[in-house]
């Protein structure tokens, strides 16, 4: 019995032991659930951490880019704070000088009081009925900013500037001014009625006779910026881009008829085919009874007197000849001078746009004349230097054949003329 029972205590003993290692086992088991939680949490904690670093970044690229957006806005600010000049209108141009206000926008202060009274009654500069808001700009001020533009080449931001006035403001009155000079175009640069005073006054300039001519032609050409269409149009033999100015003049230097707007690339004989001069020519000049000079770039015609070409084989009384027509056609050369030289602004007009560059060349033509009309002393606007700019541009280009009456009149020309001179 004792020995069975024992047995049986042994057994318990087991199991007890057993349960020992159930327990055991169990801790392990917590351990390692424990663990398992600490690794857990040291993973939550990493990721807490990257998102941390995440926000930080984040934080950090808001603060970079409000930066930025600051520095944008102070330099925003910049350009609406420049500086600018005050008073300038008000104060500095009624104080000048007149031989300080002429040289300044190379017009006269008695011109400046006729092209004010002439734009006064276009209705694109007519004063408006105030209802409030920002004031209207003097009409004195518009002509004044658009005068100074076409005198200089100051840039438009500096004369923006000047004139306490925005970009925006400048090209708008630009715009206006330059089309309500040109509605006077008809008015100041039309074709002469009195032709018999005019060829009175053409032959008793310079040293030799010359009867009845009644002006002088030519080309000149105006630099311009490369434009936006047909670029290598305007190309010319220069190796510059520039549009042709075609006009004619009297011995006074005023212009009577200009065309505008030929590509550079063009030989002036080609200019003066699409010209509406060459349709109407022969019937300004009476059927021939009075004629123009130009030089040996265009064909010759009863109306169109030009040189003979010199091959070498000239005869004595065909270089007189040449030599007469030369002195009488010299003026339109010194027109084109006084053109460039008193409107700064035509040595290179900085436009792409052909249309908006035509209309501020025939601008200063239609301004060229009112000038002259005033009888303002000219000697301090010539350009010597454009002569060399317009010299010889077209000159290996072909020409049209000369006209057979034209050959015969210049021939009998050259008899009266060698007679007369002699």
């Amino acid at each position: 019995m004792k020995s069975r029972i024992t047995l049986k205590t042994h057994g318990v003993k087991n199991n007890t032991l057993k349960t020992h290692g159930v327990k055991n086992n169990t801790k392990k088991t917590d351990e390692v659930k424990n663990n398992t939680q600490k690794t857990h949490g040291v993973k939550n904690n990493t990721q807490k951490t990257d998102k941390v670093k995440n926000n930080t970044q984040k934080t950090d690229k808001v603060d970079n880019n409000t930066q930025k957006i600051g520095k944008v806005k102070n330099n925003t600010g910049d350009r609406k704070d420049r500086h600018k000049t005050q008073d300038f209108f008000e104060w500095t141009v009624p104080r000048y000088f007149p031989d300080m206000f002429k040289k300044f926008f190379r017009i006269s202060p008695q011109s400046f009081e006729l092209v004010c009274q002439l734009l006064g009654a276009n209705e694109q500069l007519a004063k408006r009925t105030y209802r409030g808001g920002r004031q209207e700009i003097p009409l004195e001020k518009k002509v004044m900013i658009v005068l100074r533009y076409l005198a200089s080449q100051e840039t438009i931001l500096g004369i923006s500037d000047r004139f306490n006035i925005t970009v925006s403001t400048f090209t708008k009155y630009r715009e206006k001014v330059v089309n309500a000079i040109n509605d006077l175009l008809p008015r100041f640069v039309q074709w002469p009625e009195e032709l018999d005073s005019v060829a009175i006054k053409f032959n008793e300039m310079g040293t030799y006779e010359f009867q009845n001519i009644i002006g002088a032609i030519d080309g000149s050409h105006i630099p311009i910026e490369q434009p936006l269409e047909c670029p290598n149009s305007y190309y010319n033999r220069k190796k510059f881009h520039s549009v042709i100015l075609q006009a004619v003049c009297k011995d006074d230097l005023s212009f009577v008829n200009i065309c505008v707007g030929m590509p550079g690339r063009c030989h002036d004989a080609k200019a003066f085919k699409h010209s509406h001069l060459s349709e109407i020519g022969d019937e300004l000049c009476r059927q021939g009874q009075y004629h123009i000079l130009g030089d040996a770039a265009y064909a010759l015609m009863r109306w169109l007197i030009t040189p003979f070409r010199d091959n070498g084989n000239l005869t004595r009384e065909q270089y007189n000849f040449n030599k007469f027509l030369s002195s009488k056609r010299q003026v339109i050369e010194r027109a084109f001078a006084l053109l460039k030289g008193r409107f700064r602004r035509l040595k290179y007009v900085s436009i792409r746009d052909i249309k908006c560059i035509c209309k501020i060349i025939s601008a200063c033509c239609v301004l060229h004349n009112i000038c002259l009309q005033s009888d303002e002393d000219i000697a301090e606007f010539i350009d010597a230097e454009i002569d060399e700019l317009d010299a010889n541009l077209g000159e290996n280009f072909p020409v049209n054949a000369d006209n057979g009456e034209g050959i015969l009149k210049r021939n009998n020309l050259t008899i009266e003329l060698n007679r007369v001179n002699s």
